[in-house]
């Protein structure tokens, strides 16, 4: 099992993003071909899609940029869902695309984002796991 275990933890974030996306109104579809994108969520009610790329830790990348890609990604046991391209001018207001990571390889990651960058990236945080799951156990509305 632990020569899968990256593939599997791959598919288990998918499936938490995922139903977090339904409980807001999204449905889920998956591309034939993953040209950088990891699944595109449609809201049901009006239309809105988001382009995925999921990733383990807050990164930007140059192949995403003007693509309206959105990048999920967690925190602690939060996980947030933010237009790439913002959190590109984030990290250049923050002096990160001018680290040799980004300069020289078009990437950059942060493992412990700073209070800064979770404060900005608030308003796109995701309900929690458990309240979603407990919601759609039981008789609560989900949202």
């Amino acid at each position: 099992m632990s020569r899968y275990r990256a593939q599997v933890r791959e598919v288990v974030n998918r499936n938490t993003v995922v139903s977090l996306a339904l409980s807001q109104g999204f449905n889920a579809f998956l591309p034939v071909y993953d040209g950088g994108i990891d699944f595109i969520l449609q809201h049901e009610g009006d239309g809105r899609l988001r382009k995925v790329q999921l990733k383990s830790r807050w990164t930007i990348d140059r192949k995403y940029l003007g693509r309206d890609i959105w990048i999920a990604f967690p925190i602690s046991s939060d996980w947030y869902l933010v237009p790439h391209d913002e959190m590109v001018a984030l990290a250049e207001a923050s002096g990160a695309t001018q680290t040799a990571s980004w300069v020289a390889n078009g990437i950059y990651n942060m493992p412990r984002p700073s209070k800064i960058v979770i404060a900005a990236s608030a308003k796109y945080r995701l309900d929690p796991i458990e309240d979603v799951a407990a919601a759609a156990a039981g008789d609560e509305q989900i949202q």
